[in-house]
């Protein structure tokens, strides 16, 4: 078992969402005026590592429910645990592993900043563990794009905005929105795809249950809807201007769309992966502008 197995076990690609939901928390902290950057780097840290037990835990049940072994993402995502390439009693103590560390982080930012860190985190590791994990199972009864979204969006820059500040404010949860509906619409172009495969499972989600035309149109609706929330964001002040930044990703979104067509293709969420990744990045560039002195 090398290292690269595991670190390929934690789906690294995923956790660049989270480095850029972190860096937007820390972006307005600054702006706040209160930014630290020893706080900044243990809040980055912490997220990365509990984002990346999150991941583990997920594939963790999925295999337990027998969910990923015939599902279309085997065809082209890497799954350790599925191709045993690492032992499972190995495994999940890794998993244990990394929540220890991501709580050992969470209660020190606790001490330092005061007990709505442990409420955010707390939060966080309910949406994480039980969106796969048993009773719960959120991503199998239609909730799944409701828990990334929050976890993603408010409570991870919110979060995050507060372990760094020692503040509550609603801006950050606010300035959350266009990236959590963006990475909630990759799980829902993952379910679109996975539909009939769902169905024979008897999970449940937004997509089945419904024609792949009409799960097409949530999709359109979702993505218009994140660059209109972040017009709206404008209007009231909680972006400065230089969030229309966001806009350079449209040209990427319309040929997401086209590609679409009237069938969802195969690697439908990782096109919605990186169109969120680019998204956010020039959202966050757009407010890092915005603190220039010169404007």
């Amino acid at each position: 078992m090398s290292f690269g197995t595991w670190f390929i076990a934690t789906r690294p690609w995923s956790l660049v969402m989270t480095f850029v939901s972190t860096c937007l928390a820390g972006t307005m902290a600054y702006a706040y005026g209160s930014f630290n950057i020893f706080l900044f780097a243990l809040t980055m840290i912490g997220l990365l590592i509990a984002h990346s037990a999150a991941n583990m835990a997920n594939d963790w049940y999925d295999v337990k429910h027998g969910v990923d072994e015939e599902a279309p993402t085997k065809e082209y995502r890497p799954h350790p645990l599925l191709f045993g390439e690492l032992e499972k009693s190995s495994y999940k103590l890794v998993v244990i592993g990394l929540y220890a560390v991501g709580l050992i982080i969470s209660l020190y930012l606790t001490w330092l900043q005061g007990i709505p860190v442990l409420i955010f985190s707390i939060l966080g590791v309910l949406f994480g563990v039980f969106y796969t994990a048993d009773p719960v199972k959120l991503k199998h009864h239609s909730v799944g794009e409701i828990s990334v979204f929050l976890a993603f969006g408010p409570l991870m820059v919110g979060g995050a905005f507060y372990a760094i500040t020692g503040v509550f404010s609603w801006n950050p949860l606010l300035a959350s929105i266009p990236i959590g509906l963006l990475v909630s619409l990759v799980l829902l172009a993952n379910n679109i795809r996975d539909k009939e495969y769902d169905e024979s499972f008897g999970i449940s989600t937004i997509a089945t249950g419904v024609e792949e035309s009409k799960g097409i149109l949530y999709y359109k609706s979702l993505l218009a809807s994140a660059y209109i929330a972040t017009i709206v964001l404008i209007v009231f002040r909680v972006l400065s201007p230089f969030a229309f930044m966001s806009f350079l990703s449209v040209f990427e979104a319309l040929s997401i769309v086209r590609g679409f067509g009237s069938k969802i293709p195969l690697t439908a969420d990782q096109q919605t992966a990186q169109l969120a990744l680019h998204f956010g990045i020039f959202l966050t560039i757009g407010e890092m502008v915005s603190l220039l002195p010169f404007f």
